[in-house]
């Protein structure tokens, strides 16, 4: 069933993935699904070892989790790159398939940049999964992709099927996407949008480049169209945006735009749309409830340019803090506490001073609003 927010009530069963140890001192990637939602983490070491392992973070939408286990002198895997695999490749798939450890299977690339929107739809055409008929089952899953070498080039994630098992159709999500995304959680225990600062007009025209922005160190420039955004033709406007909130913090993007008619080739590092979005509007981060916010105008949520305290947008939500158990998301705005309007971010601190250790907190959710109860 679900809540009120739509959440997910879970019942109490057990799961089975793989996973790729990436430092002698315990930190191991997987996926995402594998773990989420998990009240306890057991993990089987390839000396025959079962350890308890500790959620560090995840990932929903680039379906990548970090857990951590208390184990010294583990040997870490050899790491490569995925961008020079070509269709037609060798690739090996390892993992506990049915859970049968340790199991390997060969295959080939079979296609490279697919978008499945498995995890959310509406970044299909962002996605960028690699392809490969080598034999991956339930319980692959988080497991490695391996070239010839020897090293991880992707992290098995998903199958197309509709027996639940291996028809050749198999997909691994890049090792540079997983690695990005493992760095932000193991930094901050949390990942986030990625974020270029520009502001695009219909076409993937560049309308404006937000000064000290990364596109602005980049070179992008107001009148460029973009063409090409990390090697993926760009369509429109809104997958652009896509493409750009999809990319993880930190990461490098390749940005080809057509200035004057001619192709001109930028390198952009991506930022944190979190961070940016707090430090150009003032935001808040409120440690005790898990959450960092910001006062909603028209220009802070990019319906107009007015600067009037709407309500207190929702920028972030930490992973088992008070306001997520309550129920909070990316992108609510909340309108009430105990029946009192609320326009700021410090009138929103200020009303929840004044509260008792249960408040009532109304907000709105895209177009939806209904009301949810705090409990400190």
């Amino acid at each position: 069933g679900r809540d009120f927010f739509g959440r997910r009530v879970r019942q109490q069963s057990s799961g089975l993935g793989s996973g790729v140890i990436v430092s002698e001192d315990g930190y191991i990637l997987t996926n995402n699904h594998v773990v989420e939602g998990a009240t306890e983490l057991l993990v089987k070491l390839s000396d025959g070892r079962t350890v308890e392992g500790k959620l560090i973070g995840g990932d929903s939408l680039r379906d990548i989790a970090v857990i951590k286990v208390k184990a010294r002198g583990l040997t870490p895997a050899e790491f490569g790159e995925s961008v020079s695999l070509e269709v037609g490749e060798w690739v090996l798939a390892v993992g506990s398939p049915f859970g049968f450890d340790q199991t390997v299977t060969a295959g080939i690339v079979s296609a490279k940049g697919r978008g499945l929107g498995i995890m959310n739809r509406d970044y299909k055409d962002a996605e960028d999964f690699i392809q490969t008929d080598a034999a991956i089952n339930p319980g692959n899953s988080g497991g490695p992709l391996i070239n010839l070498d020897g090293e991880v080039v992707g992290i098995n994630s998903a199958i197309f099927s509709r027996s639940g098992g291996s028809v050749g159709l198999g997909f691994s999500i890049p090792v540079e996407l997983a690695l990005a995304v493992y760095e932000n959680i193991v930094a901050g225990g949390s990942v986030d949008f990625g974020w270029l600062g520009v502001e695009l007009a219909e076409g993937a025209k560049v309308a404006r480049v937000l000064d000290e922005s990364p596109a602005s160190l980049a070179g992008l420039r107001k009148g460029d169209r973009v063409i090409r955004y990390r090697g993926r033709e760009v369509t429109d406007s809104g997958q652009l945006i896509r493409s750009i909130q999809f990319t993880p913090p930190g990461s490098e993007a390749v940005v080809v735009v057509l200035r004057k008619g001619k192709r001109v080739e930028l390198v952009a590092r991506v930022a944190s749309r979190t961070e940016a979005e707090v430090a150009r509007y003032g935001g808040r981060v409120i440690r005790s409830l898990g959450v960092t916010v910001i006062t909603a105008t028209e220009e802070a949520l990019g319906t107009g340019s007015g600067t009037d305290g709407l309500g207190v947008f929702v920028v972030a939500v930490e992973d088992g803090g008070i306001m997520a158990q309550a129920g909070f998301q990316r992108g609510d705005i909340i309108l009430e506490v105990d029946g009192e309007r609320v326009r700021s971010v410090e009138g929103f601190v200020e009303k929840l001073a004044e509260g008792g250790r249960s408040v009532r907190i109304d907000l709105q959710r895209g177009e939806v609003r209904g009301f949810t109860t705090l409990r400190r």
